[in-house]
């Protein structure tokens, strides 16, 4: 799986889900379910990188869909996959991915949707004519003006005068400056050397680490006052255009691998970025106006000042969403090809909007969502989407991703001999007409409804319900299903501990959800999910196995959140638990094996891998509300 994280799966890639289970981990484990018990390793691996369909002529349903990863990995295995999420983001992410068109259909739809955005929109983001025409427009950079609360000073946010860096890291783009950095007061950029640490402008000297946002606060130049984002709803604050950062114009310098510059902006260039009053408009009553809706236990962006889908996007960014996904719409495609399409423009979103920062270093765009949150940079950078060469996040690179997932080809880590990682390129083929996916509530989908036929009943259920101790994922998915045409909401309330006994109310949904899987499934199905918390979360999960009368007959930890990035910290608990169960009637009670024990499995685990105090207290939880629910399959 760690492999696997440096190849990402195309099939993947067409629109951001969060926490998506590694698709080496599904794939095995419904395998795993399949195969015969006495399957050697080396079987396993051989399967596991075969284009066989494996589970040929069988059904397998996921409850909980998110990102798509078991309905994906059961169809490429050659299963009947069928899926429920109460987010209508998640079920058009999985009808593209389950049912994609051709590729070469979506690129030449996407060409003739670039060209009518450019033929519209393309002016807003035209290089000025007191600028170099061989030179096109990327990233914008601007910083906030905002107000102090106490003396009402209007002033620039920023933690740094640094606008970038050219360090040489790998990955990173081609500059000829070593340091670009800026003025505070008249907002001259002045190229400076690798090991400068400051500028002389304005009749002052300025150290490169000059801010006025330090320790989370800004401090107010005129009168020292210290005051939070949130006080100074920063993310409402007008912003000061700074600079402009571009790449060869298409047929000059543009193959040259990837050459940027930054030169100041102009008042050609503050004006453009006020867009187009017009279409913002549009945008504003097509989905701008739509509130945001934030959980109890995170209140950003609104606590930023940002309150509604429009306060998200400049006008500019307005403009073109509006257009892009208007054209989509009455366009004469196919149903798939629109699909994508409109996935391709949503995904944009991610780096189309005003909470972006930038990776200094490495001259790329940080979009929104990279740790999974809304936060607010102190440099926010505004995105050319009709840029044709560079930067993540356009128009043209979306489209091109979006083609690439609808292809068969992935790319793989398999164990081979000597535990030995190596990687292969395989097609696995999706059967494009043969699945459902439906936007419905897991907990109530099958209530006042006789169960399916027993001819109609899946063969195996594996899922990855919402942890106990969540992400609202609704509450990020909102800023994409804003756009969607008549699918803004969701079908349900979200699986979430609420009321004021919200073990019993997670616990008792929860149960809900996998008595109607368990109802849907056949009488001797396995159902399985991962699963992890501390001692209430379990609590919440054992509740739930009694509500929906499961026994468990397996279980085991899996490394399912290797190395999280931005959230890795030693206190992580990074091993999920899968928690294989079986309906009452088609088990007995037993008692959990020897190796079922935080002993056995650390032991196991620790000559190659860290295992937290975190994750062995996980294990425990597990350990103990399974034991007392402990069966073994009838023969």
């Amino acid at each position: 799986m760690a492999a696997d994280r440096r190849s990402p799966d195309p099939a993947y890639q067409a629109h951001r889900w969060w926490a998506r289970r590694p698709p080496a981990l599904l794939r095995a484990l419904l395998l795993a379910a399949t195969l015969p018990a006495d399957t050697t390793q080396e079987c396993l691996w051989r399967a596991y990188a075969s284009p066989e369909p494996h589970l040929d002529n069988m059904t397998v349903v996921d409850p909980f869909l998110g990102g798509g990863t078991t309905v994906v990995e059961a169809a490429r295995l050659g299963a009947r996959a069928r899926g429920l999420d109460v987010d209508p983001l998640a079920v058009l992410i999985n009808q593209h991915q389950l049912m994609p068109p051709d590729p070469a259909d979506v690129l030449a739809a996407g060409r003739h949707l670039v060209d009518h955005v450019a033929g519209a929109l393309g002016h807003l983001w035209a290089t000025p004519a007191t600028a170099d025409d061989r030179w096109t427009p990327l990233h914008y950079f601007a910083v906030a003006a905002v107000t102090c609360p106490e003396c009402h000073h209007q002033g620039p946010l920023y933690r740094s005068l640094v606008l970038a860096r050219s360090v040489g890291h790998a990955g990173s783009v081609v500059r000829d400056v070593a340091v670009t950095a800026f003025c505070p007061d008249c907002l001259a950029l002045h190229d400076c050397e690798e090991t400068a640490t400051e500028i002389r402008c304005c009749g002052t000297t300025r150290r490169l680490e000059d801010a006025t946002f330090r320790g989370a606060r800004y401090s107010c130049p005129a009168c020292g006052h210290r005051s939070s984002h949130e006080a100074l709803k920063s993310g409402a604050s007008p912003r000061i255009l700074l600079a402009v950062e571009e790449t060869p114009a298409a047929g000059g310098d543009a193959a040259r691998r990837p050459r940027r510059r930054i030169r100041a902006a102009t008042s050609a260039d503050r004006e453009l970025a006020q867009g187009s009053a017009a279409e913002a408009t549009a945008a504003v009553v097509h989905a701008g106006a739509i509130p945001i809706r934030t959980p109890a236990n995170d209140n950003r962006p609104v606590s930023f000042g940002i309150t509604t889908i429009g306060d998200l996007h400049t006008p500019r960014q307005l403009a073109y969403l509006q257009t892009a996904l208007a054209w989509v719409a009455t366009a004469k495609l196919d149903e798939a090809v629109a699909r994508a399409l409109r996935l391709a423009v949503s995904s944009t979103i991610t780096s189309n909007n005003r909470l972006c920062g930038y990776a200094r270093d490495y001259g790329r765009l940080a979009p929104l969502f990279s740790i999974r949150a809304f936060s607010l940079p102190w440099l926010t950078v505004e995105l050319n989407p009709l840029n044709p060469t560079g930067g993540r996040g356009t128009l043209a690179a979306a489209l091109s991703r979006i083609a690439r997932s609808c292809a068969d080809v992935a790319r793989r880590n398999i164990i081979a001999k000597g535990g030995k990682t190596n990687p292969v390129t395989v097609t696995w083929t999706r059967r494009r007409h043969s699945h459902s996916v439906t936007c419905a509530d897991a907990t109530t989908e099958y209530d006042g409804q006789s169960a399916p036929d027993a001819d109609d009943r899946a063969d195996i259920c594996i899922t990855d319900p919402p942890y106990f101790d969540f992400i609202p994922y609704d509450a990020l998915s909102q800023v994409y299903r804003a756009w969607l045409p008549d699918q803004q909401h969701l079908s349900g309330p979200p699986l979430l501990p609420q009321g004021a006994e919200p073990v019993t109310e997670f616990g008792t949904r929860l149960g809900r959800a996998l008595a109607h899987a368990a109802s849907a499934c056949k009488e001797n199905a396995l159902l399985a999910f991962t699963y992890k918390g501390g001692d209430i979360a379990w609590d919440a999960v054992g509740l739930a196995l009694d509500h929906a009368k499961l026994c468990v007959t397996a279980l085991w930890p899996v490394l399912a959140d290797p190395h999280m990035g931005h959230h890795a910290h030693e206190g992580n608990c990074e091993y999920d638990i899968v928690v294989v169960t079986r309906q009452m009637t088609a088990s007995e009670p037993s008692v959990p094996p020897d190796d079922v024990s935080v002993a056995h499995w650390t032991g196991v685990l620790r000559p190659a891998l860290r295992v937290s105090a975190a994750d062995e207290a996980n294990m425990r939880s597990a350990i103990r509300i399974a034991a007392p629910r402990w069966a073994a399959p009838l023969s």
